[in-house]
C-alpha cells in the first residue's frame, strides 16, 4: 500500500485549551508518529473539585512504539501543561526550545521526573525525527521563544501554526516574520494546521483534497 501523511487532533479542535496534535507518516502496517504540544484547559464551577483536564492519550498510547517524538511550540499551559502527567506512559524523546525546556523541567521535576532529557530546537534549523524532519520558525507570542513548526516528509509538508501573531515590537521574544512563512512555498506545503482561538467556525465536518493529502475538517 502507498505511503500516507495524517493528521489526528486528540485535541484543542473546537475547544480552548489541552491542545494535542498527531502526525502520522508512512505505510499504513508500519506508520510513525510525533505528538505537537500536549496541554491542559483550567475548569470552572461545572467541574467541581477538577482544577484540569487534559486530552484522552489512549490512542497514541496503543502505539507508543512507533511513537518517535514529542515537539512543543511554546510553553503557555494549553500546550505543555499534560506533558508531565503523561510522560510516564508515553516515554519518548521530547523537543523544545531553550526557553520552553527550562519551563518543561520544573514541571517534570515537580512530578518525579528528574534529569528528563530536552532536546533544544534552534530557529530555522531542521531536525531529523525518524521519517520526519521538523524546522521551527519564530513568532510573535506572548511568552518567549515560540515556534510555528514545519513539519516535512517525503509524502509532503505541513504547517503547524502554534500560536502567534504579528506584533512589529513584541516585549519578549521574537517578531514573526514573513520572510519564514514566504520561504516555505518553495519546499511545498499540502497544509496549514492553524491554532485560531475564538474564530467562529462551522462544525459541519467536511472533506478537503490538498494535492495528495486529503483530511476531514470542520472549517467555515
Amino acid at each position: 500500500m502507498k505511503e500516507e501523511l495524517l493528521f489526528c487532533p486528540l485535541g484543542g479542535s473546537g475547544e480552548i485549551g489541552m491542545n494535542m496534535n498527531l502526525f502520522a507518516y508512512g505505510k499504513p502496517e508500519n506508520q510513525k508518529w510525533i505528538i505537537v504540544d500536549i496541554g491542559v484547559t483550567f475548569t470552572d464551577d461545572s467541574y467541581p473539585g477538577i482544577d484540569l483536564i487534559y486530552p484522552d492519550p489512549g490512542f497514541i498510547i496503543e502505539k507508543k512504539n512507533d511513537l518517535l517524538g514529542i515537539v512543543l511550540t511554546h510553553g503557555h499551559e494549553d500546550h505543555i501543561g499534560a506533558v508531565a502527567y503523561l510522560y510516564d506512559r508515553l516515554e519518548c524523546p521530547l523537543y523544545a526550545s531553550e526557553f520552553t525546556a527550562e519551563i518543561l523541567r520544573l514541571k517534570l521535576n515537580e512530578n518525579g521526573f528528574k534529569h528528563v532529557h530536552i532536546n533544544i530546537l534552534d530557529p530555522r534549523e531542521d531536525v531529523k525525527i525518524g521519517n520526519f524532519t521538523i524546522m521551527p520558525l519564530p513568532v510573535a507570542h506572548s511568552i518567549p521563544n515560540s515556534m510555528s513548526i514545519f513539519v516535512q516528509t517525503a509524502y509532503g509538508n505541513v504547517l503547524h501554526s502554534g500560536d502567534w501573531n504579528l506584533d512589529p515590537d513584541p516585549v519578549i521574544g521574537n517578531q514573526t516574520d514573513p520572510k519564514d512563512f514566504k520561504a516555505l512555498k518553495d519546499k511545498g506545503v499540502l497544509a496549514y494546521i492553524g491554532d485560531s482561538t475564538n474564530s467562529e467556525f462551522d462544525w459541519s465536518v467536511r472533506k478537503y483534497k490538498f494535492g495528495k493529502f486529503r483530511c476531514e475538517s470542520a472549517v467555515n
